[in-house]
């Protein structure tokens, strides 16, 4: 799951039902008072800890050589999940709610503020500058755990996203420091996580109608505002046809092995 974190347009949640593991994360999260489960959430974040670390470099290296390649990438895979996600879920749409929920994203993305996909320049480490990374944290983690909705694509579009992935991937004997705001980061996410279950189970029993058609009109938005509209060119479109179509095979690859 820490490796499927790094990747925008890609449920974190996915991962832990290609793994039938999802029911005993989520009792895990909703019951940690219990001894078990706080070891099983602390055995799963070192896991999701040392994914993040593993795969992070990878990551920097696309977004270096191929950084509008890799967004469209993405942003396909998403794209391909949505008529699963529709079906999966018996959604039946609300229109009045899932223009809610695209008008959301519409206004976060007019307030992000631009970050470059490779950071070269790390802002200085201050107590205000850990607590918002930490909120950025708990954000990610509670759009994580939301269904069909990927937290990176979500911290992508706000900005965050970039310098967390530059944190894990330059981190070193040289650059401890990056573990205080990847610590804060952590936190925050742990907390994302707990509420976002919550605030789940209660929408989906209790409106699962327009909770649904809310996630909905978010993902779509979210796939318009991020997609590299300005660099489709004449030449540029028979290699993004084979990006949007490898993006296609893989996630049917993922829907066989589910």
């Amino acid at each position: 799951m820490g490796v499927v974190s790094l990747i925008p347009g890609i449920s974190g949640g996915t991962i832990l039902v290609l793994t039938k593991k999802y029911e005993l994360i989520a009792n895990a999260i909703t019951h940690f008072k219990e001894k078990e489960n706080r070891l099983t959430l602390a055995i799963f974040l070192l896991g999701i800890f040392m994914g993040c670390l593993s795969f992070a470099r990878i990551i920097e290296f696309l977004f270096f050589f191929f950084p509008k390649e890799t967004i469209l990438f993405f942003c396909g895979f998403l794209c391909f999940s949505i008529p699963d996600f529709i079906k999966s879920e018996n959604i039946k749409l609300s229109f009045g709610w899932f223009f809610l929920g695209a008008l959301l994203i519409y206004f976060l993305s007019c307030f992000s503020t631009p970050t470059p996909v490779v950071i070269l320049e790390y802002p200085k480490i201050t107590l205000f500058f850990l607590i918002v990374f930490m909120l950025c944290g708990l954000l990610d983690g509670f759009f994580t755990i939301l269904p069909g909705i990927s937290g990176s694509m979500m911290m992508m579009l706000l900005g965050p996203y970039f310098l967390y992935k530059s944190y894990l991937a330059n981190l070193s004997f040289k650059t401890l420091i990056f573990l205080i705001p990847l610590l804060f980061y952590f936190i925050g996410d742990l907390l994302g996580f707990f509420l976002g279950s919550r605030f789940s189970l209660y929408c989906i029993k209790k409106h699962h109608k327009s909770f649904m058609s809310f996630l909905l009109g978010m993902i779509i938005m979210s796939i318009l505002v991020l997609i590299p509209f300005s660099s489709f060119t004449f030449d540029s479109l028979i290699p993004y046809a084979i990006l949007l179509l490898t993006s296609f095979i893989l996630y049917q690859f993922l829907n066989l092995m589910q």
